[in-house]
């Protein structure tokens, strides 16, 4: 695979997962509570996920000797994913996905932690700045704030952390296998969660849910074939269009138009992650997102 293909599945990738949250926004978390719609995307997600074990004859990889850690993924995954649904209900794209980007900041900080990855001051200096343009998109203290913008910070920290647990346990795990689980607990947490609150699926809505699904897996399948063959500092950057595809559906689909505040936080929020990424890269530290951005888009952010 040339470096032209693998952009372009990394591409393919992050796009289908801006149709899903449009998917989700426009016709699912009005009418379901955010752990029904959570539960049957992941559900229907182990289709792609499966026929993947099967035809790669990866079933072996599935071995689980860390399976505290897995649970605790779950969890964080299940409220993560949680509140970015939930988000949706109040809040434009060009709103949301600045704030999410600002998990590989905090990667790094906890990477500075708990990893002991030493982090110099240039990347600090990114870091501080990155969190200002977090500020300027959910401008605290205005009347355009509010507890769900404030639910995505936290939603991107636990982001954050889930990546830096896989990270740190890597070697413990195969890559397949830590999606495989991270769809399982996160099935049968938000399974749990929507007991209560389960409303009868229209069959139209159920087709919407398993059409979700399967594009998850899907868009998941094409991240990981695209890190594969991708260099970090080449593909890293692929998950900032996401901004530029979530501010056309916004607009098509829900006429909204990125403020000036929204515009100028996401060019310092994407300008800190991708110097960031540059930098760990000529230093010589393996950045997370070649092999990890993917379990934020099939798991953290729930779906």
């Amino acid at each position: 695979m040339n470096v032209l293909s693998g952009i372009s599945i990394g591409f393919i990738g992050y796009t289908i997962f801006v149709i899903l949250d449009t998917i989700i926004k426009k016709y699912l978390v009005n009418e379901y509570s955010v752990f029904q719609i959570n539960f049957y995307i992941c559900l229907f997600s182990f289709i792609p996920t499966l026929l993947t074990l099967y035809f790669l004859n990866k079933w072996s990889s599935l071995k689980n000797d860390i399976i505290h850690i897995q649970l605790l993924r779950g969890l964080f995954g299940l409220i993560s994913g949680a509140l970015v649904v939930y988000s949706f209900r109040e809040h434009a794209f060009s709103e949301i996905y600045p704030i999410l980007f600002s998990a590989p900041l905090m990667i790094t900080m906890l990477s500075h932690f708990f990893l002991d990855e030493k982090v110099g001051i240039r990347r600090w200096s990114a870091v501080t700045v990155g969190f200002i343009g977090v500020l300027i998109v959910s401008r605290p203290g205005t009347i355009h704030f509010s507890l769900s913008l404030f639910g995505l910070f936290f939603s991107a920290l636990l982001m954050a952390i889930n990546i830096t647990l896989v990270r740190k346990y890597s070697n413990n795990q195969s890559s397949i296998a830590f999606t495989f689980y991270a769809f399982l607990s996160a099935t049968i947490l938000n399974g749990l969660l929507s007991f209560n609150s389960h409303i009868a699926l229209s069959f139209n809505d159920l087709m919407i849910l398993v059409f979700c699904g399967i594009i998850c897996g899907i868009g998941g399948n094409c991240l990981t074939i695209a890190s594969k063959f991708l260099e970090s500092s080449v593909f890293a950057p692929i998950q900032y269009t996401q901004l530029i595809s979530g501010a056309i559906l916004g607009y098509l689909f829900f006429a909204d138009i990125p403020d000036i505040y929204e515009i100028i936080g996401s060019l310092i929020i994407v300008g800190s992650g991708i110097y960031i990424i540059i930098r760990e890269t000529k230093i010589g530290v393996r950045p997370y997102i070649k092999e990890d951005s993917r379990f934020r888009d099939q798991f953290n952010r729930g779906h």
